[in-house]
């Protein structure tokens, strides 16, 4: 059995990504368990300072995500929290903390997963030209660049490389929020380097910098559009494949 843990980004403002990892992970057979209790990660909680109130969070989805077979999660950042950052919050809890260390080494970033179970078919279903940024909690909390890139050699017709593709975007959760200034010009670097692509499809496989990528490319006219890297995978007109804008 499979459990997806979809992340509250997907779920909240995102979901047609959530139905393209759906529709990937119908793929293996398997069960997929989407448990009801699960919520937030606890990352924002957590890079706040607010370790307590992440441990809380977290505490109340601890019941739902024990079992076998992998925790696949379509996201950097949150699959990071829950692998490394999780079983540091119940040190001081051992019944929890073996719950949590059990829970984490289940844990699988939704590229990682495709690629180890050999689950990509090479067929090139995304047409155009398309371009990968590096998330940063993927690249350098999980060390990992290759999955993703693999994916999308197996999938689009034409990948090139972004320069500079593993500078922040300017997200950074409340970072963001925080520092707008500084966003806002991390931002405008990231979506000039783009645009010097000439890439139809801009793809990251962390839901937090497609939404700040895609305000970016939206500000400055952009022609390429974003993809979470599920939708890439899936192609045109497939389950979560984004709708036409109405003009």
């Amino acid at each position: 059995m499979i459990t997806l843990y979809a992340t509250c980004i997907v779920e909240q403002l995102l979901p047609e990504v959530g139905e393209s990892v759906f529709y990937l992970l119908k793929k293996t057979g398997e069960e997929i368990y989407y448990p009801e209790t699960i919520t937030c990660c606890g990352l924002p909680h957590y890079n706040n300072g607010y370790q307590e109130d992440a441990a809380e969070v977290l505490k109340k989805q601890l019941d739902s995500l024990e079992g076998e077979g992998p925790i696949i999660v379509p996201s950097g950042s949150c699959c990071w929290m829950l692998k490394n950052v999780l079983p540091t919050l119940f040190t001081d809890q051992p019944h929890l903390y073996k719950k949590a260390v059990k829970i984490s080494e289940r844990v699988i970033e939704l590229t990682q997963f495709l690629n180890k179970n050999d689950l990509l078919q090479n067929k090139k279903l995304l047409p155009g030209k398309t371009t990968y940024h590096d998330s940063c909690h993927l690249l350098r909390g999980l060390g990992e660049s290759v999955s993703p890139r693999k994916c999308l050699e197996n999938s689009c017709k034409e990948v090139v490389e972004l320069e500079d593709s593993d500078r922040c975007c300017g997200f950074g959760g409340s970072f963001c929020i925080k520092f707008p200034e500084i966003s806002s010009e991390m931002l405008d670097q990231k979506i000039e380097k783009i645009e010097k692509t000439d890439a139809d499809w801009i793809v990251a496989a962390d839901a937090g910098c497609i939404l700040q990528i895609e305000s970016g490319l939206k500000k400055r006219k952009c022609n390429s559009k974003i993809l979470h890297i599920a939708q890439a995978l899936v192609g045109p007109g497939k389950p979560g494949w984004p709708k036409e804008e109405k003009t």
